[in-house]
This record gives structure tokens, C-alpha cells and sequence, in this order.
């Protein structure tokens, strides 16, 4: 690995040994074939159950069985429940110091996804805390989105006290911004692969179930609904623009799933941003690559201010090229 530091804030980490991250073809799996067949029959005789189905389809996340090296490290911590809108989140305590992170998954995730960063953040006498969001992993919650996300990470900083930090991942990142919007208070950010707004997912979702556009507009009208958000509201650089404090992007230039320039915009929105790339790692590898962890943490423990990507010349640089 080699290490080429960039001007003041921005560093590339190129893993040079490192497989590229190519996603391997697969066949749509039945219940897929299923769903696109079933809302190709009701959208025309029962338009609003045909939206209310597809509102179900995008609100629900696979779950899938944790790695055994996951249940290791949730068996060393203290589990407890976070309160939640009348319901609860599972959580995980791990060490005693009077400043707390909170780790926090991305979509189709969960808590111990992060487990990686536990034993170096204990080791810089910080306590960390882990738990799975509403319709991921362990959770009661059925429905899932970046708004129940973005609730979740709100409860627990309610419930914790104001928080030292958040390392947040995917949708764990974007559903932490919007959580500053409802209240959440914590003192530096660590964004590691983080969508700017839904409109990418919800493109693919429309184009995996083959939705037509007035389908799609009628599901986009139940969540606005449901949630009370516009959709165009979900866009989490106005929030980034609002954050005060140090915030760290992380974020692979061969990331298949969110493209870095969302995490880069971010950073550069951010007035205290601060960028991170790396090569070859991807979106879920990141979480536990030790050159992510050695900036990450030292991020997390440091109390000094993050300088700002967009007023750097590589920072300058990117977003002109990136236009």
C-alpha cells in the first residue's frame, strides 16, 4: 500500500494489490420476477394498490445473517434497547469513557457491520455504541428508509446524551446529516460511503421493477405522506452545509453502489469537510481496511479542527473537472 498525501485535507490511499470491486451478473431472483409481473397487472385496474405494494417493496430491506467474527464482538459488548417512536432499537455498549461514538449501518446493514473500528476506538478511552435500524438486523420495525434511519440516529443521541462522534456508513451517513435536522447533537462527523439524496436508489428501483413514471409518482406520493418530507427534501447537502463541525468523507473511487462524487460534494458542502479516497476497496470492504481505520479513528479521537476540501487546490481541482 502506498500512501500519496494530498494538500491540506485531502489524502488518497491507493491499495494498489487490491481485487477491483466488480459486480459478478445474476439473473433477477424470483421474487423479483414476481413483483414486477404482479404490479404490471394491478397498475392499470388498481393504480393506488399497485402504488401502496410498490411503497411496501421499497420500504423493505433484505436482512441478512450475520458472520460469525460479527457475533464475537457483539458478545463482548453490553446489550440494552434504545426507546424508539413507542418501540425500541437492539443496541450494544462497548467500554466506559465519558465521550461516546456511535457506529451507525447503511442499508440492508447492521450494527455490528462496524465492528471493526471497536477495539481501536476503546483503545483511545472512548466508549462505542452500536444498534441496528428499523427494519434491519435484530430490529422489531418491518419498513425501512433514510428517514426512519435518519429517526433512529436521532433517538439514540437523545437517549445517549450529546454525542462525541458518529462514523456512519452508505445510508448510516446520509440518515445521520438528516438526523441533525431533528436534533441530534454530536461533535465530528466520519461519513464512510454516503449518498448525497435517495434519487439514485429509487432510479434503480424503478428501473429493477420496471415501474412506470405515474407508478412511481403515486409510491412518491404515499412516502411523502407517510413521512411528511418531500422527496427533493432528502437531499443531505443542505445539512452538511449547516454542520459547523469536523467532518470527515471516506470514500472508495471504485465504490459500484454510490459513486464517490456523492461523497465528495458532501465534503466540499460541509464547511468544515474533509475527504479521504481510496482505491480498491469498495463500498462494504472500506469498513474494515486498515488504512480507513487509521484515519478514521485518530478523526474520532483528535480535537483539532478539520481543514476544509472545496478551499484546497486538489479540492478546487475535482469539482472543477468534476462539473
Amino acid at each position: 500500500m502506498t500512501v500519496q498525501p494530498g494538500t491540506t485535507n485531502s489524502t488518497i490511499v491507493r491499495t494498489n494489490n487490491a481485487p477491483r470491486s466488480t459486480p459478478s451478473p445474476r439473473r433477477p431472483p424470483l421474487a423479483v420476477a414476481a413483483a414486477k409481473l404482479g404490479l404490471r397487472v394491478l397498475a392499470p385496474t388498481a393504480p393506488s394498490l399497485a402504488a401502496a405494494c410498490a411503497e411496501r417493496l421499497f420500504l423493505t430491506a433484505p436482512r441478512h445473517r450475520r458472520p460469525a467474527w460479527e457475533e464475537e464482538i457483539l458478545a463482548s459488548g453490553e446489550s440494552f434497547q434504545i426507546p424508539h417512536r413507542r418501540s425500541f432499537l437492539p443496541a450494544w455498549r462497548w467500554g466506559s469513557g465519558a465521550s461516546t461514538v456511535l457506529l451507525v449501518h447503511g442499508w440492508e446493514g447492521r450494527g455490528s457491520q462496524l465492528g471493526a473500528f471497536v477495539a481501536p476506538l476503546l483503545a483511545e478511552g472512548l466508549s462505542v455504541v452500536a444498534f441496528d435500524a428499523p427494519g434491519h438486523g435484530d430490529a422489531p420495525a418491518r419498513t425501512a428508509s433514510l428517514v426512519e434511519h435518519g429517526r433512529a440516529v436521532a433517538s439514540a443521541g437523545a437517549h445517549l446524551g450529546r454525542l462525541h462522534g458518529v462514523i456512519g456508513h452508505s445510508v448510516g451517513g446520509a440518515s445521520t446529516l438528516y438526523a441533525t435536522r431533528l436534533g441530534l447533537r454530536v461533535d465530528r462527523l466520519a461519513l464512510v460511503s454516503p449518498p448525497m439524496s435517495p434519487d439514485r436508489f429509487s432510479a434503480g428501483f424503478a428501473k429493477l421493477l420496471d415501474l412506470r413514471p405515474e407508478l412511481l409518482s403515486a409510491m412518491f406520493a404515499r412516502l411523502e405522506s407517510r413521512y411528511g418530507v418531500r422527496i427533493d427534501d432528502l437531499d443531505v447537502r443542505a445539512d452538511a452545509e449547516r454542520y459547523a463541525s469536523p467532518l470527515l468523507v471516506v470514500h472508495d473511487d471504485d465504490d459500484r453502489v454510490v459513486p464517490i462524487s456523492d461523497g465528495a460534494s458532501l465534503a466540499k458542502a460541509a464547511p468544515q469537510g474533509q475527504l479521504l479516497t481510496t482505491s480498491g476497496l469498495g463500498h462494504n470492504r472500506i469498513l474494515r481496511a486498515p488504512s480507513v481505520l487509521d484515519a478514521v479513528v485518530p478523526f474520532m479521537a483528535s480535537g483539532e479542527r478539520a481543514p476544509t476540501f472545496s478551499a484546497t487546490l486538489e479540492g478546487d481541482l475535482f469539482f472543477r473537472y468534476a462539473r
